[in-house]
């Protein structure tokens, strides 16, 4: 359903400053008189604060900042100052090391000390690190933010409406809304889409990011139908579902998560389903212990890994509804594990659901190798970028991760990637006791050394 509500804004920035009115703080004899923040894509942003003191010098000074939806608070040192009752600051957060993406929201305070140790901390305020360097138009309501520049309005539309359904489908599986908007970035060459990147990290199969709370893709007009069906619906699912998974700390399967972010895309998936079809025809389905730790994809199977993943989401929501998956989805989100998650929402174990998903598919089996337990997976807001699923590649070997974003990395347009796990109990376990045994030997040895010598000294 459309919103009928939006607006639309032409972007024609130089160095984009945002100021804030005086503050003070009730109990503190320290006035915030002004304060601005100035965006200085791609070198950084630069905050600055006009305080005074009616107690004494302003001798201290710091600004914390939050990157998108991450909680993980940054501090800055601001720059030298002369110690008076009424100062100016200024602190310089540098991006040149690293890659932050336009538009992505900046929350930040301060805080101020005098010499009589009274301290101010500002009202947090946000920002936005924005780009200035293309005459950016923007369409956004109230859980959507698109930003576009060079190609027309009407297209610009397209894309905001591709991202509403992709957002409402999301909303319509969960019953739930993020706080924020979602922000959605698109670059119309990759040389531009390039300078947000940390020196001599974007390499060329590089086709997106998503972060916490933004995606930010490039490509031509002529990948218009591509980027609304497919591309916006993928990576939005992926931070939609990232805020939904940002206390999940219990691991669940590769597949699940990239299963409903495929799930998303606006298209009858005619080809996923033919290419699991065929597999499953030829025997060469991979079981779900192996599509849980990204088997396939190692051997360059990433499309069939995919439809894979689709059509095992696709049998959750067609055969128990998609409010049943939404269960499923928070449940998860709440820490239950997947499996007991899975019982408690759909009455099933992993087991019967390969067995059920099989015969869905056309191609029953009697048995199945019972799943061995899958490895820890990191909840994180934000994934090794790659290029857009179904597209050439020239990475040998892309790795697969839950998209749960919110530590600052590069994020698959949607092909996945494989990294290594961490170890399991048993393997810790097998390590750690030649260890312990090697080290109570020298112990033993270096003992009997020295009461050996302490004899011969007593003799």
């Amino acid at each position: 359903m459309m919103r009928k509500k939006f607006a639309l804004f032409a972007l024609v920035l130089v160095g984009t400053m945002h100021t804030q009115p005086t503050i003070t703080s009730q109990g503190s004899s320290i006035q915030v008189l002004s304060q601005s923040v100035e965006s200085r894509f791609p070198e950084g942003l630069t905050f600055h604060l006009q305080v005074r003191s009616d107690a004494g010098d302003i001798v201290k000074a710091e600004l914390y900042l939050q990157v998108g939806w991450d909680e993980t608070v940054r501090w800055v040192v601001p720059e030298p100052f002369t110690s008076g009752a009424e100062v100016n600051l200024a602190a310089v957060w540098s991006t040149f090391s690293e890659t932050i993406p336009p538009f992505i929201e900046i929350t930040y305070h301060w805080q101020v000390m005098d010499s009589t140790d009274q301290t101010l901390s500002t009202e947090p305020i946000r920002t936005e690190y924005t780009d200035s360097t293309h005459d950016w138009h923007r369409l956004e309501d109230e859980h959507i933010v698109v930003l576009w520049y060079d190609w027309p309005v009407s297209v610009g539309q397209v894309l905001f409406e591709a991202s509403q359904e992709a957002y409402d489908h999301v909303t319509r599986i969960t019953g739930t809304t993020t706080e924020r908007p979602i922000r959605v970035v698109i670059y119309g060459s990759q040389e531009d889409f390039c300078a947000f990147f940390a020196p001599r990290t974007c390499q060329d199969w590089i086709g997106g990011q998503t972060s916490s709370g933004i995606t930010v893709q490039w490509g031509s007009i002529q990948d218009l139908e591509w980027f609304t069906n497919d591309v916006i619906p993928h990576e939005l699912a992926h931070v939609f579902y990232g805020e939904i998974f940002r206390n999940a700390w219990m691991p669940f399967p590769t597949w699940f998560n990239e299963g409903i972010a495929v799930y998303n895309e606006r298209h009858d998936h005619t080809r996923e389903m033919t290419l699991v079809l065929e597999a499953a025809k030829e025997d060469k389905l991979e079981t779900l212990p192996v599509m849980t730790r990204g088997g396939g994809v190692a051997h360059g199977e990433v499309h069939l890994w995919y439809s894979i993943a689709y059509s095992l989401v696709t049998y959750l929501a067609e055969t128990y509804g998609e409010e049943t998956l939404g269960e499923l989805i928070l449940s998860v989100a709440d820490n239950v594990p997947f499996e007991e998650a899975l019982t408690q929402t759909m009455g099933l174990d992993m087991i019967q659901l390969e067995i059920e998903w099989r015969d869905w598919l056309g191609y029953p089996v009697d048995f199945v190798p019972t799943p061995v337990p899958f490895p820890t997976m990191p909840i994180v807001t934000i994934v090794p970028a790659t290029i857009p699923r179904g597209q050439a590649t020239n990475t040998p070997m892309p790795t697969i991760l839950p998209t749960r974003t919110l530590l600052l990395t590069d994020t698959p347009t949607a092909t996945p990637t494989h990294t290594s796990q961490p170890m399991d109990t048993r393997t810790v376990i097998g390590i750690a006791i030649p260890i312990v045994v090697l080290l109570l030997l020298v112990w033993f040895i270096v003992r009997c050394v020295r009461r050996r010598k302490a004899n011969q000294v007593s003799g």
